[in-house]
Parts: C-alpha cells; sequence; structure tokens
C-alpha cells in the first residue's frame, strides 16, 4: 500500500481547504548531507512563477521563476542546516524540494593549495612545543590557502587507534556510491564518522571484504591512495623500511595499527580537494564530488562528548567549523582536523603518546597549538 500523501492547508475561494502536497524532491545542489558554501540550486517546475527559499521555518529569500532554474546565495553563519525551496504559481504550491543536514562553509573554505613551501619558523615553534611536551608529541600543520607546511616529528610512527577509520569511511563511501547516505550500511557509515564507533568500522570491514582482515586491506589501500605511506591498518610493522625524515624523537616502539601526523594531514587533504572536485583528488580518493562532500559533511557533525570532544574544540570555540577524527586509548591522545576559519581552511593534526597518558597536558599543548595556528 502507498503511504498516505502529507496534506497542506490552502486558502481557497476564501475558506482553509487541505489538499495533497506536491511531492518534495531534492536540490541540485546542495544536496542531503553535502558541505556548500552558500551557493543553492534547484530545476524550475513548468508553471512555477516564484520561489522561496527556507531554512527550518525561517524564510531566506524569494525571487521571480524566469528560467530552468532557480539559484540563491544563502548568507548565513556557518553550521548545519535543512534548506527547503518552494514553488508557487500566483500564491499556489507548485513544488517543494529540500535538502536535510547541509553543512554551510564560510567561501573562504574553497581553497586547496598542495604542499608547496615549509614555514621554518612554524616549525622550530612547534619542535620547542613538543620538548617541552611531557611525553611524545607530532605536529603537522598545512595551511590550504598558501600551501605552506610547518611540523616536527610529523614522520615519526605513533600508534593510529581510530585516526585510521579515515580509510574506512573513504572505502565505505565508495563503495557504497553513488548514493552512500541511500545505502543500508548508511548508519554504520555515520556512526563511524560522527561516534567513532568501532562496533561500525568492524562492521563495515565485513561487509566490504567478507572478513574483517579483507576488508582491513581494502582500507589501507584507500589510506596509501591518498598518500598515507607510512600508516597501517593491520598486521605487523614492516622491518627495513626507511627512517623518517622528520622524526627527531621516534618513539621507542611500533604498533600493528600505527600513523603520522604528516598522513594524517594527506589524507585529509584529499578528502577536502576532492570535495572541491578536484581531479587529482578524486582520482585519489576513488570518491566522486558528492560522496567527498558526504564524507566531510561527517566529519564537520563530530560528536562533542567525552573523548571524542579532541583537542583543539575547547580552544576554538564551538562556532568554528571543524571537520575532525579522535584517536584515544589510556596511552595516546590524537586529533586530525581541518579548521575552517575566515583566512581560509587549516589542516591542524597533533599525536600524543604517554604510557599513562596526562589528558590533562595533551589538552594544554592542543590549546596551545590552536593558538599558534588558529589565533
Amino acid at each position: 500500500m502507498d503511504a498516505p500523501r502529507r496534506l497542506v492547508i490552502v486558502l481557497v475561494a476564501g475558506a482553509l481547504v487541505a489538499v495533497p502536497a506536491a511531492r518534495a524532491l531534492e536540490l541540485e545542489s546542495p544536496r542531503f548531507g553535502e558541505i556548500f558554501f552558500g551557493a543553492v540550486r534547484a530545476a524550475a517546475p513548468a508553471g512555477a512563477t516564484s520561489a522561496e527559499l527556507y531554512f527550518g521555518d525561517r524564510r531566506a529569500a524569494m525571487r521571480r521563476v524566469s528560467g530552468a532554474r532557480v539559484r540563491f546565495a544563502f548568507h548565513h553563519p556557518p553550521g548545519r542546516y535543512d534548506l527547503r525551496i518552494r514553488f508557487e504559481r500566483n500564491g499556489k504550491l507548485v513544488r517543494r524540494d529540500e535538502s536535510r543536514d547541509v553543512w554551510l562553509l564560510p567561501r573562504s573554505g574553497q581553497q586547496a593549495a598542495r604542499e608547496r613551501s615549509r614555514d621554518v619558523r612554524l616549525s622550530r615553534q612547534l619542535g620547542r612545543l613538543g620538548r617541552a611536551y611531557p611525553g611524545y608529541a607530532a605536529f603537522w600543520i598545512h595551511d590550504l590557502a598558501s600551501g605552506t607546511t610547518a611540523g616536527w616529528n610529523s614522520d615519526a610512527s605513533f600508534p593510529a587507534a581510530s585516526t585510521v577509520k579515515l580509510g574506512v569511511l573513504v572505502a565505505a563511501l565508495q563503495r557504497y556510491g553513488p548514493r552512500p547516505e541511500r545505502s543500508d550500511p548508511w548508519p554504520m557509515i555515520r556512526d563511524l564518522a560522527v561516534w567513532s564507533s568501532s562496533d561500525a568500522s568492524n562492521r563495515l570491514l565485513v561487509l566490504l571484504g567478507g572478513s574483517e582482515s579483507a576488508g582491513a586491506r581494502i582500507a589501507q589501500d584507500a589510506m596509501w591512495r591518498m598518500g598515507a605511506t607510512s600508516s597501517t591498518f593491520t598486521g605487523n610493522y614492516r622491518l627495513g623500511t626507511s627512517i623518517s625524515a622528520d622524526a627527531p624523537r621516534p618513539l621507542p616502539f611500533l604498533t600493528y595499527r600505527r600513523t603520522t601526523a604528516h598522513d594524517l594531514g594527506r589524507m585529509l587533504f584529499e578528502l577536502h580537494a576532492a570535495a572541491l572536485g578536484n581531479g587529482l583528488a578524486l582520482r585519489r580518493t576513488g570518491l566522486s564530488t558528492h560522496e567527498a562532500r558526504l564524507g566531510l559533511a561527517l566529519l564537520l557533525s563530530s560528536d562533542p562528548a567525552g573523548l571524542n570532544l579532541g583537542l583543539f574544540r575547547p580552544a576554538v570555540g564551538p562556532r568554528l567549523p571543524m571537520a575532525q577524527k579522535q584517536g584515544w586509548t589510556t596511552s595516546i591522545r590524537h586529533t586530525a582536523a581541518i579548521l575552517y576559519g575566515p583566512r581560509g581552511p587549516k589542516i591542524v593534526v597533533l599525536l600524543t603518546y604517554r604510557s599513562k597518558i596526562d589528558a590533562g597536558a595533551s589538552l594544554a599543548l592542543g590549546r596551545r597549538l590552536a593558538q599558534l595556528v588558529a589565533p
């Protein structure tokens, strides 16, 4: 049996009458769950004479329909919105298009300069921070407006914890495209990104490869494609690999699941660049632009509860958009993030290790780093 159609109340000949609502379509841009930078677009239905853009129940703009499409510029603070366009003809509803859970980012976020030059002065400042930390630390910073980078101990290998779930996220978005949000595994993909669910990650690995080990190889391949060549999702450390160039304070041991600050920065960069439609990034991630925008929006929606709060959010405050992935155990606290500030996006990665982690010391280091790169 077909689901009953929603009714709307309209004024007909001076009386309020309930009539079936026009079927809602999806906006052309942004689509459900995507990031966007203010441009809203939809195909106009035949006969429509006006269009109104709403966010939630508030009207943002209105315009006449004069062609096959309508376009709006949505000027509001960055954040997550439900958008709707109402098409009318002479005051009567013709159609209503909508996209829910879309993430508005500042227009300055439309930059993706690859690594070009190194900021020696900032790298030295990071070195002073790292040496003062009562444990092991690593930093990576990439300014996506200029391509300038800085780092200290950025190629040293650290236990990865949940940070390498970025590989699972990208592999799952690719596998269940072109519309992952309409697939059965979507709740697991969401939980993996938003709450860092290990159960969701393990179940996705089985779905991707038929077993956890086979799925881990698929996630590993996704990480390698994105340039995370020093990271492993599973398996032992391969003996005989070369010592990294930027590892003045490497950890005295290696674990089977490991990563580096630089590797995490590379993966975040490729996901961000793919969301902007960069051809090389699309090939490296294996994603479509929609899939990449969806993945980035999930990381922006990371739930700031408990340890998933991360190392930067207390310093930058709740309003700055930040796509982030956390990792934590009893000995580590990691945050890899893209900060979407008014001067353009910056990738900022901090890894910290101590046999019995001092969470307060890691948070204090995260605060000093955030203040250094995003004052």
